[in-house]
């Protein structure tokens, strides 16, 4: 449990960290050029107040998780994201090129179907468009173009990340209940398959046999003949289920969008690719450089897509994709004095701290950023590219670890929760089989002995001998339709374990205090019941984090409490739902009472309450 809240808080810094870093230096990259044309201070201003809107709304509205992408509100705040966008642009129309993208990043995560995806590419279009009366180079307009497109995908990568990681966290029914109660459809289909026509069967042949003693022997031999085969059968069935129960199952994969984010990385790096290409063609005066450019980006991103990214990767080869990757930022930039023509130099910041040990790489890191804004100074390069160089080297080296370490979060949360699931389904299994073992295997057993006995014995005894074997048969028969449609007599003890396992496979911190009591079989019964049916709405209904199970017993009164912080009081009401009807109707059976509803305390509860002195005198 430690270890998987520790990866989910880790999850969620790592992904606000991130897209505050990068979404805060888009901003200061705009604000920038904003002051670099001279604007007077109200303009200034209102740039801030602008710039802060837009980071406000990305932050605060599009990357929170638990926001409805499809709701009302959001599609407001699209709609004051394009007024933010577009609006300043007659005042700052060169400046506020860049902004579009978390326009274009937003439109990917609100609007529907393809509709989104034709919105993506006219906003992220609009700043290159926006520039074509201003004569630029066609080699800078391509550069445009792809910068906006990458850009838009990661603000639309980045803003997933928070979400992405929620809704891992709350992947519960399909990890634990779903799993859990495949395993008891099975277990109720086997046993009505494989043992329920037996029983029948040997019900029938009890009863007619027992008619036929004394008076038609020989046909009263064959029925009992043919009941101690269809009981040692039924036997063997039985511990063949049983012995299949006690096998671990896999409880099945959780679906995780790693595929989602794999491809994302891939079309960001291959993008940033593209765009350092285009940049070192800038003041092009010969096709050496654009070409240095492209195979830098081309060898930096097959490392760090073939290697550096990768899960599992020895760290011999890591360290080497690592000195890779540094030999094709480095050596161009050095040879050519240019430090555009070093591919993607924040990938190999981004690599060192993939690669290197925690305080090392981040260390590391920021040597990469603070070089690439050295070297552009020491070559002479105007202020500004120095900025752009240190804000563009931070932003590449974090989206790429950011993307690359949450895909490993991803998987290694994923694998935590199957193996939380596989052991839920394997104390569920095992119960199975021991229930099985319990119910039918000393009935089977006797039916057995009993049948041989009547054969061998005179009509009376063996009558007699039928009799038993009749009653056993229809008890077994009760048992196995009690047990397949879960009516069986449950046991507190029990469904409180099996309760624990469910809620740790889903990820839900359990608390449980029990007061030692003995307590009358119908209100275990009754309590075990009202705790399988609150365990599953939990699971199936809310979004819980913590959960209470709490059992107080009195003199006259047993009291069990069900609290779980997963429900706003806004979001459900008092006793709703028919399985919550079906449990009041169980406990006032017994002259207690139920209650299910928010608290005070903003968590929901429910509580059966069952008097034990009522209970005694039945």
């Amino acid at each position: 449990m430690a270890l998987r809240q520790e990866h989910s808080s880790v999850s969620r810094r790592l992904a606000y960290v991130v897209i505050t870093v990068v979404f805060a230096n888009y901003l200061l990259n705009a604000f920038l050029y904003v002051l670099e044309t001279g604007a007077t201070p109200a303009r200034i201003t209102g740039s801030l107040a602008c710039l802060f809107s837009i980071g406000y709304l990305q932050l605060g509205v599009f990357s929170r998780p638990g926001t409805n992408p499809r709701s009302g509100t959001a599609h407001l705040a699209l709609g004051a994201m394009a007024l933010l966008v577009f609006a300043p642009v007659p005042f700052f129309p060169t400046a506020w090129g860049g902004m579009p993208v978390f326009l274009a990043g937003s439109c990917l995560l609100v609007l529907p179907g393809r509709v989104r995806w034709f919105a993506f590419v006219a906003v992220a279009l609009a700043n290159p468009a926006s520039k074509i009366a201003y004569g630029i180079p066609t080699g800078v307009m391509a550069y445009y173009v792809a910068s906006s497109l990458t850009a838009g995908l990661a603000v639309y990568g980045l803003s997933r990340l928070p979400s992405l990681v929620l809704r891992l966290e709350n992947a519960r029914s399909e990890v634990a209940d779903l799993a859990v109660s495949r395993e008891r459809l099975r277990f109720s289909r086997d046993l009505q398959d494989l043992v329920g026509v037996s029983l029948a069967t040997i019900m029938l042949k009890a009863g007619t046999a027992r008619r036929m003693v004394g008076e038609q022997t020989d046909r009263a031999s064959a029925e009992i003949t043919r009941i101690i085969g269809l009981s040692r059968e039924a036997l063997t069935d039985v511990r063949a289920v049983a012995s299949s129960y006690r096998e671990p199952s896999p409880a099945g994969e959780v679906s995780a969008p790693r595929e989602g984010v794999t491809k994302l990385l891939t079309t960001v790096v291959i993008g940033y690719g593209v765009m350092a290409t285009l940049l070192a063609s800038y003041d092009m005066t010969s096709l050496v450089e654009p070409a240095v450019a492209a195979t830098s980006s081309a060898v930096i991103g097959a490392l760090v897509l073939g290697v550096v990214s990768r899960p599992h990767v020895r760290p011999a080869l890591g360290h080497a994709a690592l000195a890779g990757i540094a030999l094709c930022v480095y050596v161009p930039q050095f040879v050519f004095q240019d430090p555009f023509l070093g591919g993607v130099p924040g990938f190999l910041a981004g690599s060192a701290l993939l690669v290197l040990p925690r305080w090392t790489g981040w260390a590391a890191f920021g040597a990469v950023v603070v070089s690439q804004g050295v070297l552009q100074a020491v070559w002479g390069f105007p202020a500004t590219d120095v900025v752009w160089g240190l804000i563009a080297a931070t932003n590449h080296g974090l989206v790429l670890y950011a993307l690359t370490r949450l895909r490993s979060m991803v998987t290694e949360l994923q694998e935590a929760r199957e193996e939380l699931a596989t052991a839920a389904v394997t104390r569920e299994r095992l119960r199975f089989a021991r229930d099985l073992h319990d119910l039918l295997g000393y009935s089977l057993s006797a039916i057995t002995l009993k049948s041989e006995l009547a054969h061998r014995l005179d009509p009376g005894r063996a009558r007699q001998e039928l009799t038993e074997v009749l009653e056993i048969s229809r008890q077994a028969l009760a048992d196995v339709r009690s047990v397949a449609l879960s009516y069986r007599e449950l046991s507190f003890d029990e469904e409180t374990r099996s309760a624990q396992a469910l809620l740790s496979a889903a990820d839900v911190e359990v608390t449980v205090r029990m007061d030692a009591a003995e307590l009358p079989t119908e209100v275990n019964v009754a309590l075990a019941t009202v705790l399988r049916e609150g365990v599953t709405n939990l699971l199936r209904h809310s979004k819980a984090e913590h959960c209470e199970i709490v059992l107080s017993s009195a003199p006259h009164l047993v009291t069990m409490d069900i609290v779980n912080d997963g429900i706003p009081a806004t979001e459900r009401k008092s006793g709703d739902g028919s399985g919550i009807g079906n449990l009041t109707t169980r406990v006032r059976a017994l002259g207690g009472d139920l209650h299910a509803g928010p608290t005070p305390e903003h968590t929901y509860r429910l509580r059966a309450e069952i008097p034990l002195a009522v209970t005694a005198s039945r």
